[in-house]
């Protein structure tokens, strides 16, 4: 750099001084060497292990070791030639053969150092490998469902009774950014990812291979395993697995299967140009009536639904609103949290604690109010 910006000499002669400078030949401004710091942000973002075409992240056992640091502070080596060790942990299958240490640096060139085995074994070929049971791609990412496992606990949670764990293995890779930098793709699963099954019943994530802040993350250029589970009724079969990032939505089927087949709506009330409200049916169950209903969003972003203030039964003049703790106990509840994803179709049952028999159902809307006729109990 300029000896003397270094020095910190400052112009005085309100920039006339560099005026002059352009145009004497004869002066020439003397350069120094200096040392500049090498920092990365952080570790998480930026090492990585590649394992038999997978990459896989830090495990945060890194934090607590011996000669470990932090996932997520700043490291720096302050001038050339100096040196510091650090101790990296990673979890991966006992039976990978091929491995690979891969650094990001979009700045001044990644690193990718052999470890064990085939170096081009351990890369792979940047893309889902095997057999899938669906996979999609546009310029945003790549991914595959790999498969889905039934279980009745998951992460030492049992599942309640009538309920079982659907867990979906996913692979991919973020093709986000720029030819310069790649972006890595972060999602929340407990409000970006969900299964819809045939009828149209969605139930989001209850969690995954998420870091500590909560997310599922995929990298650029390599791909990477995650999995994300869901908590559904035993007696389902068949399901979609629906993903959002930012407001593109993305399905891929958990079943070669998989068909949507909501049945045709009684009535129906459209709210402007934000959503359409659908009536399936209306039945007893024990003390409550349960109300079958179903919304589709006609907007590119989520809708987020208080039902206990937009859906009210009226039977003369009795106002009947949603009984909350009746509704959580319907296996065809409304997903949590109850944000209709972008142009999607989600259906769902409401309980209301009533003895009466109401004749109409009054939607609160975001751009109207509309009443739809209730047909007879079943």
């Amino acid at each position: 750099m300029k000896k003397s910006e270094l020095e910190g000499k400052p112009d005085r002669t309100m920039g006339v001084e560099a005026l002059r400078e352009g145009k004497s030949k004869e002066k020439k401004e003397d350069y120094v060497d200096m040392d500049v710091p090498y920092v990365i942000p952080n570790f998480f973002d930026h090492a990585y292990l590649l394992a038999d075409g997978q990459t896989y992240s830090l495990d945060k056992l890194t934090e607590v070791i011996p000669g470990g640091y932090s996932l997520n502070k700043d490291f720096g080596i302050p001038k050339l030639g100096d040196r510091k060790e650090v101790q990296f942990v990673y979890l991966v299958p006992a039976e990978v053969k091929n491995i690979a240490f891969q650094f990001f640096d979009y700045s001044y060139g990644h690193i990718l150092v052999p470890v064990k085995g085939d170096q081009k074994l351990a890369v792979g070929k940047g893309a889902p490998a095997g057999r899938y049971l669906d996979q999609i791609k546009d310029a945003m990412v790549e991914m595959a469902a790999v498969a889905v496992n039934i279980r009745n606990d998951y992460k030492e949670e049992e599942a309640p009774e009538g309920w079982r764990y659907a867990v979906a293995e996913l692979s991919g890779k973020s093709l986000s950014g720029s030819a310069e930098m790649g972006n890595i793709i972060q999602i929340e699963p407990t409000e970006n990812v969900w299964v819809t099954t045939k009828e149209g019943y969605l139930y989001y994530s209850c969690g995954g291979s998420t870091t500590d802040d909560g997310f599922i993350r995929f990298t650029p250029e390599f791909s990477q395993n995650q999995e994300v589970a869901f908590l559904v009724p035993s007696l389902l079969k068949e399901y979609a697995l629906g993903l959002r990032i930012q407001n593109r939505v993305y399905t891929l089927k958990l079943g070669p299967e998989f068909q949507l087949e909501a049945p045709k709506a009684l009535a129906s009330h459209r709210d402007g140009k934000t959503m359409e409200i659908l009536l399936y049916g209306m039945r007893k169950d024990g003390e409550n009536i349960v109300l079958d209903l179903g919304i589709k969003s006609l907007v590119k972003s989520g809708i987020e639904i208080q039902s206990d203030q937009q859906f009210i039964l009226e039977g003369g003049e009795e106002e009947v609103y949603p009984e909350e703790t009746a509704t959580q106990e319907l296996p065809h509840r409304p997903p949590t949290p109850f944000v209709i994803p972008p142009q999607a179709f989600v259906r769902f049952e409401l309980a209301y604690a009533t003895e009466a028999v109401p004749t109409t159902l009054r939607y609160r809307g975001y751009e109207s109010e509309g009443k739809l006729a209730l047909p007879g109990l079943k």
